[in-house]
């Protein structure tokens, strides 16, 4: 599975004050000492969930981090546990692979009219759609004192790097307003002639919720027309669009686009519901068509980001720092839980449950002398029990499959028999080897193993992404882990391009290392060069102990 969220802002998270961003690769590396904020950048992404799947604003237990990840509330998220701080959480997605949602099933080829307000209205909505390239959602999450809880103070759609809805809401979350962005470049067409005064609008929306500046919390520029900021030859058809709504018979939506903001939680509208945009007005077919397809359009840029993110974030995958070792006899629970990744238990249950293909990659990949070579293959096998105490023994309970160890002697051993490296780095085989997630979210998939195993992940990670389609975004310490990345994109740069589809290269990796600066902690991207060396000296502070120890 292909994910398509490509980064994550933060601002005002627990270690995090000023801003900082990542960009996300198909493999990338957290390093960082330790309380450095690296645990935190995975626990945003399972807040932002908490946010869109639950409206859990004050969110301890997460659905995806169970027992191991406790977030503590609102109170510990916020940087320096000051209620008058905003949290604030981007998260930007790229399209193609995926795509925006529709919250409507699509009628138009049902439709036969040769009315050319109708064509016009649908072919310029159109239009606007096919250049979405990117999309990215944005929270701003605030205490609010009267209810005693955090509220999400304002949702912002960002798309091709250029705000273009923001809505927010009052201090009690009780009031709600939105603004477009009528200069955003989904907006801009080429035409000769000058664009649609504002002014004709003023008697159905207020100009100012059509703001062109590039700050959407300050006051628009409204004088002149939507052209005042564009090149020339371009105009926004969103001053159009809208005459042509108020012509169709939509109701006035107010200041703010008031009217057509009901049932949202704070600024957050509710996910799985098109907006309520009413039209008393709207006579004959072709009008309530026009209306039809406007209210479907608003949905899907309103709504339809959130929904978009929302479902990736329910495919991400969890692995937290300590993996647990299964009991003796275990066995599928019955009651399902994504949670179950969180301490490793989901991986075992995959084993027993996935394809017979999958558990032999996992086991060429634990036994492996050019993989991982942990000494163990991964067999499963179907296992009968019966009653001992009849004279012929009977079956007992229907044919269980168990997962088995073989060592190199060709012994089978349980997972509590064996070294207890082997059940942490289990879990990370099988999470790099089963391609039914977004993003793979691992804490330290080094523990507890061998410097020789550990340079051996590299390659599992390069194979999960090249072979599974997943992306890893991984806390680690591992100086091993990294230096077999390095070592392979310098690999990549010698061979020749028909081979080259199958290669890691810089772009397919991303290096950060957080670091603390005047009690600030900051992200520092470490860029690497095509011939496997990093593009500026490392951060200082981190893997300096090689040098101290050898010269």
């Amino acid at each position: 599975m292909t994910a398509s969220i490509r980064s994550l802002a933060l601002k005002n998270f627990k270690c995090f004050s000023d801003e900082v961003r990542i960009e996300l690769r198909p493999i990338t590396l957290l390093f960082g000492v330790n309380s450095a904020g690296k645990s935190s950048v995975l626990q945003a992404l399972q807040y932002m969930r908490e946010i869109l799947d639950r409206h859990n604003t004050n969110a301890d237990r997460t659905l995806q981090g169970g027992e191991v990840v406790d977030l503590g509330g609102f109170l510990n998220l916020v940087h320096g546990r000051d209620l008058q701080r905003t949290i604030e959480i981007e998260v930007g997605m790229q399209l193609g692979v995926t795509s925006i949602p529709e919250l409507v099933p699509e009628s138009f080829d049902e439709w036969q009219t040769s009315d050319e307000g109708v064509w016009g209205v649908y072919n310029t909505l159109q239009s606007v759609r096919t250049k979405v390239e990117s999309v990215s959602v944005r929270l701003s999450v605030a205490w609010n004192e009267q209810r005693e809880q955090p509220i999400v103070q304002s949702y912002q759609v960002i798309t091709n790097g250029v705000w273009c809805v923001h809505i927010e809401s009052s201090g009690d979350g009780r009031d709600v307003r939105m603004r477009l962005n009528r200069e955003n470049p989904i907006f801009m067409a080429e035409a000769p002639d000058p664009d649609a005064e504002l002014a004709e609008l003023l008697d159905f929306v207020d100009p100012l919720d059509l703001g062109g500046d590039s700050d959407p919390t300050s006051e628009p520029e409204v004088e002149g027309n939507a052209t005042s900021s564009t090149s020339a030859g371009l105009r926004s058809v969103l001053p159009d669009i809208f005459l042509a709504v108020e012509e169709a018979g939509m109701e006035r939506p107010g200041d703010g686009l008031r009217g057509w903001l009901s049932g949202f939680r704070g600024a957050l509208p509710q996910l799985n519901r098109v907006l309520n945009i009413p039209a008393p007005g709207a006579k004959g077919a072709e009008n309530v068509y026009i209306v039809r397809e406007f209210t479907a359009f608003l949905s899907w840029l309103t709504v339809g980001p959130a929904l978009l993110l929302r479902n990736e974030l329910r495919e991400l995958r969890y692995i937290g720092p300590l993996r647990r070792i299964p009991p003796r006899g275990f066995d599928v629970a019955l009651t399902k839980s994504e949670s179950a990744w969180s301490n490793g238990m989901a991986a075992w249950e995959t084993l027993l449950t996935g394809s017979e293909d999958l558990v032999e990659r996992v086991s060429d990949w634990m036994q492996s002398a050019d993989k991982l070579a942990t000494g163990y293959a991964v067999t499963r096998e179907p296992v009968q029990e019966f009653n001992p105490a009849q004279p012929v023994p009977q079956p007992v309970g229907p044919v269980r499959k168990r997962t088995r160890l073989v060592d190199a002697a060709g012994l089978a051993h349980q997972p509590q028999d064996v070294g207890v490296g082997i059940s942490q780095v289990l879990p990370v085989v099988v999470a790099a080897q089963d391609g039914n997630a977004s993003v793979v979210c691992i804490e330290q998939p080094e523990l507890h193993i061998h410097p020789a195993v550990q340079v051996g992940l590299g390659d599992l990670f390069i194979d999960g992404a090249m072979n599974q389609e997943l992306s890893f975004l991984i806390e680690t310490h591992s100086e091993h882990l990294i230096l077999r990345l390095l070592r392979r994109i310098r690999e990549a740069a010698e061979v020749t391009s028909e081979t080259l589809g199958q290669q890691l290269t810089p772009e397919l990796l991303g290096v950060y290392c957080l670091n603390k600066r005047n009690g600030v902690v900051w992200i520092d991207k470490v860029p690497v060069t095509s011939t496997g060396d990093f593009a500026k000296p490392w951060p200082q502070g981190f893997f300096d102990e090689r040098g101290a120890e050898l010269f």
